[in-house]
């Protein structure tokens, strides 16, 4: 699919493509151009209505990018959308999917164990999944020193329950809404759900941003 040949309308975009759940107003790693995340039924389209030279090549990096991060798979024959597999489309962690895809190095992805340090001890939380009757269930775990680390781990769960829509089985575990297996979103959201203080307000400055450039390039946000 060539994005840059024509430049329809965002009546006509919207109707073709969905609604657009998020859209980063920079990509600091391919000339500042605004990219927008849209779904419709169970597909994820990247779009940017950018002329640069080679702006196709970078979607497709992304979409790339969002495979590995969201577990999804490639829509065959294009190179800027993606498929849901399975479980329910989870709007929340897609749109932090989407930031990652875009905005960290575009030339490394997370992997191994779940792990990651806590910001306000010496704490490394770990995140582990396992099939418990009908549900996929996490177990949030921590090694180090802190004052108290049962109340860091409560913490990080409700950081998940905040940024993934997840719901709280135990005091240390929880799930996601549908049930499923995420281990691709619990690796991307762990940074994030150990900090939600510091996380709001850099959610609240790149919203602005992003609600400027919708304003000024004509994207829907929903």
């Amino acid at each position: 699919m060539t994005q840059t040949a024509q430049k329809p309308s965002v009546k006509d975009t919207i109707k073709r493509l969905g609604n657009c759940i998020e859209l980063i107003s920079m990509d600091p790693h391919f000339h500042e151009i605004s990219v927008g995340l849209f779904v419709k039924d169970r597909t994820l389209t990247i779009w940017s209505y950018s002329a640069v030279p080679r702006t196709d090549e970078r979607i497709e990096k992304i979409r790339d990018r969002c495979v590995v991060l969201g577990d999804l798979e490639p829509k065959e024959g294009t190179t800027n959308q993606a498929r849901v597999p399975a479980g329910d489309i989870l709007l929340q962690p897609m749109k932090f999917m989407f930031r990652e895809a875009v905005e960290k190095d575009p030339d490394t992805l997370p992997s191994g164990p779940i792990k990651a340090p806590d910001n306000k001890s010496t704490l490394i939380f770990t995140v582990e999944g396992a099939q418990q009757d009908e549900a996929y269930v996490y177990t949030v775990t921590a090694r180090g020193e802190a004052a108290r680390p049962e109340s860091r781990i409560r913490a990080t769960v409700g950081g998940f329950m905040r940024y993934g829509g997840c719901e709280r089985v135990t005091p240390e575990t929880f799930r996601f809404p549908d049930g499923q297996q995420h281990d691709g979103f619990v690796r991307l959201l762990l940074p994030y759900a150990r900090n939600v203080s510091a996380v709001e307000r850099m959610l609240e400055a790149e919203d602005m941003a992003g609600q400027m450039t919708t304003q000024t390039l004509g994207f829907a946000s929903s």
